[in-house]
């Protein structure tokens, strides 16, 4: 009897060890990635649609079960579009929350900053949207971009300037921060600096753009280069509608989202830019679908900052995948992923995304999109004219305020 009891007493145990076993397993903590974006201030607009694409994508992996079972998680942190601000807030990731690497990423003067934080702390940076030459150029070691930069968006745009509408003068209006500075230094020497007739400057936060408007104006400028934001943009094309100024803007389409055609309704009209259109992309493409869940989620439309939001992720969870498993030394994984990470190579919403021996991404098409008409109503919408090839409109050139139908 004794030995009976012996024995059940050793089956019972286990049955406890293993349950024990398998309740700890499961409880496994999860893989922390921070992600940093502007999400108070006049460019949350943006920050918001980076995080809207970013939780798609850690959402998609965590409901296969993660990355060896465990399950993703985003430690967001609000840079507010303050550099300051940004290092104070990629430091606290780094060391209270303890991330595994850092993602995300808007304007380049904050990541210009918190970019060299992360490569003195010695932890893997994916940059989402910012695009100063200066962030990549550096040739720093744990830092990489899944965008575009500055010079591949502004030379883009350029070229198609030159070739369709031929302008022998032009303005430029620049947001005074790097983002702003570098694609006018960009696009003046791509277009010729000689037909660069006046450079204005305004500031994030900025409301009242009269006074650079007029001057503008006053040049009769057929066209006129503008970086900036959802925000002043949207801002400084009502202001036109009420100055009466008419010309073509151009820029590196910085302020296609859906806030900007909410805000600048029918006074964003022919507004030209580069742009990552998920909603013009062909059925059954990743960018198409992502769309489809998009709209689904949060009832309203992808663009390229969530496109850009949700590849950063694809780019960091695919780094992982390649190290892992972890050894849950923060030290050790972190240098595993910074040796794997400009090897990775994924599909994305932006495209296919490699990177060069800096760490740049090369490899995303760029299209050139104009918000025109649609409609007896003269709905604003966006349409691909360039590249020919997947072009779905004509280039429209802007009518004057007076002659618009739309009330």
């Amino acid at each position: 009897m004794h030995k009976k009891w012996l024995i059940l007493l050793m089956v019972i145990s286990l049955v406890l060890v293993m349950f024990s076993f398998g309740s700890f397993a499961g409880a496994e903590e999860p893989i922390k990635i921070g992600f940093i974006a502007p999400l108070t201030g006049s460019l949350a607009y943006n920050g918001g649609d980076m995080k809207k694409g970013a939780e798609i994508a850690v959402e998609e992996i965590n409901a296969k079960g993660g990355i060896g079972g465990r399950k993703i998680q985003l430690v967001y942190g609000d840079t507010e579009a303050k550099p300051s601000e940004g290092v104070s807030v990629v430091k606290k990731l780094i060391t209270r929350d303890k991330v595994l690497m850092v993602t995300g990423g808007y304007c380049s003067s904050v990541n210009i900053a918190t970019s060299e934080v992360c490569e003195r702390s010695k932890v893997p940076f994916v940059v989402a949207v910012a695009i100063s030459p200066t962030i990549i150029e550096r040739g720093f070691e744990y830092i990489v971009r899944s965008c575009p930069d500055s010079p591949q968006w502004t030379t883009c745009m350029a070229n198609w300037v030159l070739k369709s509408l031929k302008p022998e003068r032009i303005g430029m209006f620049l947001e005074n921060t790097d983002y702003g500075r570098d694609g006018g230094k960009i696009f003046s020497s791509t277009i010729g600096p000689e037909k660069v007739l006046t450079t204005e400057y305004f500031n994030i936060g900025d409301t009242d753009f009269t006074t650079q408007l007029s001057k503008l104006k006053d040049l009769n400028l057929p066209v006129v280069y503008i970086v900036g934001s959802t925000t002043e943009i949207a801002l400084i094309f009502k202001q036109c509608h009420e100055l009466g100024f008419t010309t073509q803007w151009v820029d590196m389409g910085g302020a296609f989202t859906a806030a900007f055609y909410k805000m600048a309704g029918r006074d964003g009209l022919y507004y030209v830019g580069n742009g990552i259109e998920p909603s013009l992309a062909a059925k059954g493409t990743i960018a198409a679908k992502f769309h489809e869940k998009y709209i689904k989620k949060y009832n309203e439309k992808s663009g390229i900052f969530s496109a850009q939001g949700y590849d950063a992720i694809l780019v960091a969870l695919e780094a992982i995948k390649r190290v892992f498993p972890l050894t849950g030394d923060l030290k050790k994984d972190r240098e595993k992923i910074k040796n794997v990470l400009k090897e990775v190579s994924v599909d994305g919403v932006q495209g296919p995304i490699k990177f060069n021996e800096k760490g740049q991404q090369y490899t995303i098409p760029l299209n050139i999109i104009q918000i025109q008409p649609m409609g007896s109503e003269g709905k604003p919408a966006p349409a691909i004219i360039s590249p020919v090839e997947i072009a779905g409109s004509k280039y429209m050139p802007p009518l004057p305020w007076k002659e618009r139908p739309w009330k």
